[in-house]
């Protein structure tokens, strides 16, 4: 008989009248397939299919009849090779071995336990699966008393998520705070951290729904949907690395962008005319202040109509793109979906005869007012829209404009009672698996920004495409970068940056960041600069400000201001080719660009709930100033020695300094061992401009890698690129470093000067490629020499007594 009382309190709509909950009940038996096992319960079927040895899919299918295919917009790579199982059936267990993993499962309640080889357990369920009379699927798993919790897309919350009740519904969540749930990119996927292990548990169900992580139950994690197939991904290992490298295998990776996305970027809503922004463009090129990016807020459509331009406050824009290009801009235009109701306009009446529009039941078109009034929107889910906005993509493309923005695609209507979103009986298509938009609500973002990246494709076929989206799901990344929306100027605000562009890069989406100085409301100088400052090293790099605020761009607080953000922006340029690096790698095997402070130090629990700073790649731990009037920063330094970026004085890690921070200061700090590249300073990316690669040597064991193209078009995917692996070793006596290369991509630069910090040693021999270095200087501690290029450099050092009156050397 089934349970009469659901095992654990209703999530989604408490008032609904729900009959019963069913569970699965004792396995009755089961039938090995190719890729596992499918097991025949008391109430339902259930299929375990191992896609690789480290991770595991679960299906659930309550009535009688086959499993067909899974059909998932979020999941990218569906052919796996086959996993060699063993299965051991017992009176009590059946148990699935793949080389990573095992999964026992109970043959009383059909629940799963995720085991090591050797036993240990890294995951287990609760109640387990469960479905309901209503059409809703829940799966509870045991949360074990230590476990951090992250992930779960853009979350206005701290980094470690336990203990909150989260839905799962993209929305536009106008003045969001502080625990504001949901926004607008949820995604459903959960990264477990405690002491023996990490979890990734990728719940592959877009309805309505929500994720419970220790809130209602403390003990316990639930996924909870509305409807559709109970259908999710186990990932374990003990690197969270791997877990990302193989969750975003499943879901797709970020595209290499091309590299003047990741240059300073300048947004306003709006920049009202032509001159204004070509006016905006002269000032930072006067004030010698980089920047790569422009951008083209609603007001430069006609009316607000997408795929239109204002003849009269931008009369001439392919001129303007023109020369705002010889400047070295590049300029994107926003995007929003809903498409205006007027028989005089192109998209709408090229829309209407291609019936593109959604419907309700009755086969009426859905309609609600936005920005340009009463609005139609398109069906992403069908192949016909997706073309038809590919198309229109295009007219605007032709202007020369250079990237897209897909803005308010949650998507969004204004109501009387603010901002909502389409009915839920609201009919899609769902390329032949029709559906209401129960299902298709949280994928609208996702297929809008498909289709602007195809329209980019297809109109610049031989460049890398620039695309925005502001709501996603699973695998919007290999769609589009996104930002996290419309935040406030406020220090909270600064502070929730951090936590949420983390775990948006745990989530599988790291191409990322906050509006600098905040959107909404009028901002201060001093925020604004520390703002600049914690984001400067952040994937997305973009100042922004709502209509009738206090303007944001970089000068506009006036001195000392003006050159403290010129400096911050500037440290970024420097700083490129290590951020490109690790953007490359994020692309390459799905890691977080900027990284939690734990992942340095991941045996530490005390570490899990730091969203104070962030790691960039392996190698740089950035400790922003967070307070107002503060002049003090106290960081703890993962174990190892760090080095001050600024000072390169060196600190014992595994401890907690304090450090003097004044506003012209950001607190940087660099793992010992590191070979850190730099570029000079340049007022937009220009690979030409690059005549020397710096590499700045901070002795200690360590290896940098760092990756290199053009920067700029798809030869890199013919093998056009190349990867450098620069090792260090250190002891008191010498500093060794050993430079390889792979790949065949020729640098625009011709030279190498490499810096080493020594210390309070001084060199006594310098040796490159086993000969005397020809020439090289010493003075402050730095040693340089410039060579074409290197395999191996070697400095002996000499340390001399601590005697004021020995002056050191100098060749």
């Amino acid at each position: 008989m089934p349970d009469q009382q659901p095992p654990h309190p209703p999530l989604i709509d408490e008032t609904r009248k729900r009959p019963f909950w069913q569970r699965l009940g004792a396995l009755r038996s089961f039938v090995s397939y190719e890729q596992g096992v499918r097991l025949l319960c008391e109430h339902g079927q259930l299929e375990l299919a191992w896609i690789a040895d480290d991770c595991l899919r679960v299906r659930l299918k309550s009535a009688p009849g086959e499993f067909g295919a899974p059909a998932s917009y979020a999941v990218h790579k569906n052919d796996w090779p086959l996993v060699s199982l063993d299965i051991d059936d017992s009176p009590t267990a059946l148990t699935l071995r793949s080389t990573a993993l095992r999964c026992v499962i109970n043959k009383q309640d059909t629940t799963l336990t995720l085991e090591t080889p050797d036993g240990q357990v890294i995951c287990r369920d609760a109640a387990g699966i469960h479905y309901h009379s209503d059409g809703t699927v829940a799966l509870n798993m045991a949360l074990r008393p230590e476990e951090a919790s992250y992930g779960m897309g853009e979350r206005a919350s701290t980094l470690n998520l336990r203990g909150k009740r989260l839905k799962n519904w993209n929305t536009d969540s106008v003045d969001y705070e502080r625990d504001s749930d949901p926004l607008y990119y949820c995604v459903p996927f959960y990264l477990g951290v405690h002491d023996s292990a990490a979890y990734g548990l990728f719940w592959d169900n877009s309805f309505r729904g929500l994720t419970d992580i220790g809130h209602t139950s403390a003990d316990e994690l639930r996924f909870e949907s509305e409807g559709g197939e109970l259908r999710y991904y186990l990932f374990a290992a003990t690197d969270p690395r791997r877990i990302l490298a193989r969750y975003t295998e499943l879901t797709g990776r970020i595209a290499l962008p091309p590299l003047w996305a990741l240059g300073y970027q300048q947004c306003r809503f709006s920049y009202l005319t032509q001159a204004e922004v070509l006016q905006i463009a002269q000032q930072f090129r006067q004030l010698n202040i980089p920047c790569d990016v422009l951008y083209l807020d609603i007001h430069y459509m006609d009316g607000f109509r997408i795929f239109t331009w204002d003849k009269t406050n931008f009369p001439d824009l392919e001129n303007m793109v023109a020369d705002l290009h010889a400047d070295g801009f590049r300029v994107v235009a926003i995007l929003d979906p809903g498409t205006k109701i007027d028989p005089q306009y192109a998209a709408y009446q090229s829309g209407s005869e291609r019936d593109v529009f959604l419907k309700n039941p009755a086969g009426e078109r859905v309609s609600g007012v936005v920005w340009p009034g009463e609005c139609h929107f398109p069906d992403f889910t069908h192949p016909i829209t997706r073309d038809w906005w590919r198309q229109h993509c295009g007219h605007l493309l032709q202007t020369g404009i250079d990237g897209l923005w897909n803005d308010m695609c949650e998507p969004v209507i204004f109501g009387a009672d603010g901002v909502g979103t389409l009915p839920d009986n609201t009919r899609h298509h769902g390329d032949g698996r029709a559906g209401t938009h129960l299902e298709y609500h949280n994928l609208y973002g996702t297929l809008m920004g498909r289709s602007s990246a195809e329209a980019l494709a297809e109109q610049r076929p031989d460049k890398r495409p620039f695309n925005i989206i502001r709501a996603g799901w699973a695998g919007a990344q290999r769609y589009a970068s996104t930002w996290t929306g419309d935040n406030k100027s406020d220090w909270d605000h600064l502070k929730l940056s951090i936590p949420m562009v983390i775990n948006m890069g745990l989530s599988g989406a790291p191409f990322t960041g906050p509006d600098i100085g905040g959107f909404r409301n009028d901002g201060e100088a001093e925020l604004f600069t520390r703002w600049m400052q914690a984001a400067c090293l952040m994937p997305f790099f973009r100042s922004h400000s709502n209509l009738g605020t206090t303007q944001q761009e970089p000068w506009v607080f006036g001195q000392p201001y003006t050159d403290i953000n010129r400096a911050a922006i500037q440290l970024r340029y420097q700083l490129m080719p290590y951020l490109y690096s690790v953007v490359a790698q994020s692309s390459e095997y799905g890691w977080p660009i900027i990284r939690p402070l734990w992942m340095a130090e991941p045996d530490n629990p005390a570490l899990r709930g730091v969203d104070d700073c962030y790691l960039l790649g392996d190698a740089l731990l950035v400790a922003p100033v967070l307070e107002k009037d503060s002049v003090l920063r106290h960081v703890y330094l993962p174990q190892g020695t760090w080095y001050d970026f600024w000072t390169n004085q060196p600190f014992g890690g595994g401890q907690q300094i304090t450090v003097q921070a004044p506003l012209p200061r950001l607190p940087l700090f660099v793992r010992a061992g590191t070979a850190l590249p730099l570029w000079p300073t340049m007022p937009y990316i220009d690979l030409n401009a690059v005549k020397t690669l710096t590499l700045r040597v901070y002795p200690g064991q360590f290896e940098t890698v760092l990756y290199e193209d053009a920067g700029e078009g798809l030869a890199y995917r013919q093998g056009d690129y190349r990867w450098l692996y620069i090792s260090c070793e250190a002891d008191d006596t010498r500093i060794v470093i050993n430079h390889r290369s792979a790949g065949r991509f020729k640098p625009p630069y011709s030279a190498v000067k490499v810096e080493v910090i020594v210390g309070d040693a001084e060199p006594g021999d310098v040796r490159v490629d086993r000969r005397a270095a020809p020439v090289w200087f010493f003075d402050d501690g730095l040693l340089d020499f410039t060579v074409d290029t290197f395999s191996n450099a070697e400095i002996t050092l000499v340390r001399h007594p601590a005697d004021p009156t020995i002056l050191r050397g100098k060749r």
